[in-house]
């Protein structure tokens, strides 16, 4: 059977060369375009398993909604760090500590970060990924915190192998959905919109969880370095 054209894919890999990143004739642009529909096994599988081309999860975010989401996001850091500073003064006498990113803006503005915010939902200016360190000597004394240190390329190389092997994984899932969304065969089994979207879910908790087991350690080391 052909598609627009193109013989029936064989695998997800295949199945996402057609899902192009371009807007429908009605200007959205979708996970699976509006087309797909038309095609009698694709678009019987993708309503059985309880997609619509207009559900909320198939309509792509724009780059405006990317740059809103984001600045959002920091702008409820920033509050968070006015708040920090505000209440460590009033314990401390004096406050001025900035926040560290433990996945840091290389990371996000690298070849990866679409796959944290885009696939995952990941924002990493949230609590999550977020330590307040000191940025004077007098606020690392007078407040005990560790001094900020700009950036840690130790960190920053652990965090992108961690994050290539997350996206991998993901890959790997998403792989395993196309074998069953398009009826494909291949190494790779199938796998459910169910247990891919809890795959999905596992994957963001791990890569949040990992971070929190980071924060102490990151915290640890500086302490230790800087005496």
């Amino acid at each position: 059977m052909a598609i627009f054209g193109r013989r029936q894919p064989q695998s997800f890999t295949e199945f996402k060369e057609i899902m192009r990143p371009t807007p429908d004739a009605d200007g959205v642009t979708r996970v699976f375009p509006k087309e797909l529909w038309d095609d009698p096994k694709i678009g019987k599988f993708l309503q059985e398993v309880g997609f619509a081309p207009d559900d909320a999860r198939n309509i792509l975010p724009t780059a405006e909604d990317y740059i809103a989401l984001f600045a959002a996001a920091k702008k409820r850091l920033d509050e968070r760090t006015e708040a920090f500073n505000r209440e460590m003064t009033m314990r401390h006498g004096y406050c001025r500590a900035v926040p560290f990113l433990v996945i840091d803006h290389t990371i996000w503005d690298g070849e990866h970060g679409a796959f944290l915010y885009a696939q995952l939902k990941l924002i990493g200016y949230d609590d999550w990924n977020v330590l307040m360190l000191a940025a004077d000597v007098r606020t690392k004394e007078a407040c005990d915190l560790a001094g900020h240190p700009g950036t840690v390329p130790a960190v920053t190389e652990v965090m992108t192998k961690r994050v290539i092997d997350w996206k991998q994984r993901y890959d790997l899932a998403l792989e395993a959905f196309g074998v069953t969304a398009t009826g494909g065969q291949g190494i790779i089994q199938g796998m459910t919109r169910e247990q891919f979207e809890t795959e999905q879910d596992d994957l963001r908790r791990e890569i949040v969880d990992n971070v929190g087991w980071m924060k102490p350690r990151i915290i640890g080391e500086l302490l230790r370095i800087q005496g």
